[in-house]
């Protein structure tokens, strides 16, 4: 008879999940010793190792995190590097771990749950619906020298990001309370890019007050221009930004901008994306984050819209989220309380991906989450706007 055994695993003790990653996720063989020099940056993390016979086969690591949805900023568990060895495999390990992190999330009140997936058909069985996949944009700087000529108030100043470190920490966390879906990690973590030190920060500002930020790497002469985070207060910090980019034309080929769902950078300045001077593609090197609520009743606070409805919700893996609810707003703001009756009937894929906001109701009958009538449909888009989250945190 084999031995199984879950243990709950946190700092130096998370060894044996980073080695079941390294396997699953890195090029290999090779040492994973520089993955381990990490470990302390990950203080804040959760591990479930299963064991088999003392050997362990099978690991995730729960992140914490704190993420905007629909306005409001609320704790979030961020599900990383879920792993089984080959030879254990296709033995429902990874499932029984899952468990163990709902019950984790329940406990330490993460309402809600993200992760990359390995494969997206595995974690929407667990609840978890896709997001708008992130968007490079790909151009030449030569398409934004219209603007070097354009008089737009305000400085853009260039550092090392250790140097302005803080200026990046605080802009992110200003950005996080108005970008609905978008979390950042927790301190421990979060300082690692000041540490190592790999990007530039360009800021832009006017009258002292940040306008936007830009964190990115040149690749070489007459290379690429990679951007890693873009953010904007207003449109002046955009331009600024864009304009900063402009004034590497003759230094780099091109620029590669990342975007969120809401953004059209077509729209921005002419001939940026015409022809064969850029385009937007996918961000190919890694999946489409995916998301799920995992405590219903503690989405009291979200922004909504107007009305009510009450739902059934069936979630198989968070069996606390089983019951009828009513969801009504007051004034703008949710508020959520369990009930006898319901209007509609949903699973909690279904349900996560109204308060994500980025499904057609219209689906939902053809994904099996629920099917409703056209005055439930009306009912839920007067209460969940569409809403498009970026989830911005990589993990």
């Amino acid at each position: 008879m084999v031995k199984i055994e879950i243990k709950e695993l946190k700092g130096e003790e998370l060894e044996p999940a980073i080695d079941l990653a390294f396997y699953a996720f890195f090029p290999t063989p090779g040492s994973v010793d520089r993955l381990k020099e990490k470990i302390q940056y990950f203080t804040e993390d959760t591990a479930y190792v299963l064991y088999e016979d003392d050997v362990p086969v099978s690991a995730l690591v729960c992140k914490p995190i704190l993420q905007n949805v629909r306005g409001v900023v609320k704790p979030m568990c961020g599900v990383q590097n879920v792993a089984t060895s080959p030879e254990a495999r296709r033995k429902g390990y990874a499932k029984k771990i899952m468990f163990k992190a709902f019950d984790y999330m329940k406990f330490h009140k993460q309402v809600f749950s993200t992760l990359y997936p390995f494969k997206e058909s595995f974690y929407e069985k667990m609840g978890y619906i896709s997001f708008p996949q992130i968007r490079t944009a790909e151009f030449t700087p030569t398409s934004l020298e219209p603007l070097l000529s354009m008089n737009i108030s305000g400085t853009v100043k260039r550092m090392q990001i250790n140097e302005g470190y803080e200026i990046y920490r605080t802009f992110l966390h200003e950005m996080r309370k108005n970008l609905h879906g978008m979390g950042v990690k927790m301190e421990a973590e979060l300082k690692r890019i000041k540490d190592e030190a790999q990007y530039w920060l360009a800021v832009a500002k006017d009258n002292e007050e940040v306008l936007g930020i830009l964190t990115y790497k040149i690749t070489g002469f007459w290379k690429e221009i990679k951007v890693r985070d873009f953010y904007y207060k207003n449109s002046q910090g955009k331009y600024l930004l864009l304009k900063w980019l402009a004034s590497h034309s003759d230094q780099i080929k091109e620029v590669h901008l990342p975007i969120r769902p809401d953004e059209f950078p077509e729209t921005w300045v002419y001939d940026t994306l015409w022809g064969t001077k850029g385009k937007i593609k996918s961000r190919d090197w890694v999946p489409c984050p995916m998301g799920r609520v995992t405590i219903v009743d503690s989405l009291n606070g979200l922004n909504v819209g107007s009305g009510k409805i009450s739902i059934k919700i069936e979630d198989e893996y968070c069996s606390w989220n089983n019951g009828n609810f009513l969801f009504e707003s007051k004034d703008g703001i949710l508020h959520v309380e369990e009930t006898d009756n319901y209007d509609c009937e949903l699973t909690i894929q279904g349900f996560s991906a109204i308060i994500y906001g980025c499904y057609n109701l219209d689906d939902f009958q053809f994904r099996g989450w629920g099917v409703l009538s056209e005055d439930t449909k009306a009912k839920i888009k007067q209460l969940f706007p569409v809403a498009y989250p970026y989830l911005h945190v990589d993990f």
